[in-house]
């Protein structure tokens, strides 16, 4: 991580809106992404950007499936949301690029399951 990190920085920098903010998605962002990247970070003496902001599709997930009157299970995995919506993954689950790819097409479901607009998607977002 000590040799990523710059490497990350450097890249999510080459393409920020000057005076823009950062949006990073994933998939339980809240428990598992932003807790390792805020470790790693630490570690290696950095600190994740100010204008950085995370946003979680599994309390979104959470919401869609409450709405629809669906029992929501403790668990809703990225997989299980492809599932959901029908979305064939591409590749392998839990490789970056297939990830990727499911984790688009599940967010576009939820905000327009949800009605969310980008600025309802931006205040669901956290540091």
């Amino acid at each position: 991580m000590e040799k990523l990190i710059p490497l990350l920085l450097k890249y999510i920098q080459s393409r920020q809106i000057p005076g823009g903010v950062v949006v990073l998605i994933a998939h339980n962002a809240r428990n598992f992404d932003v807790p390792f990247l805020k470790r790693d970070f630490s570690r290696c003496s950095y600190e994740i950007p100010p204008d950085w902001l995370f946003i979680d599709t599994l309390p979104l997930a959470h919401a869609v499936m409450k709405s629809e009157g669906s029992k929501v299970p403790s668990k809703v995995s990225l997989p299980a949301l492809g599932e959901y919506y029908d979305i064939p993954l591409v590749g392998s689950a839990h490789r970056a690029l297939s990830d990727v790819h499911l984790l688009a097409q599940v967010l576009q479901r939820l905000t327009h399951d949800l009605k969310l607009p980008i600025s309802g998607l931006l205040q669901s977002s956290f540091k």
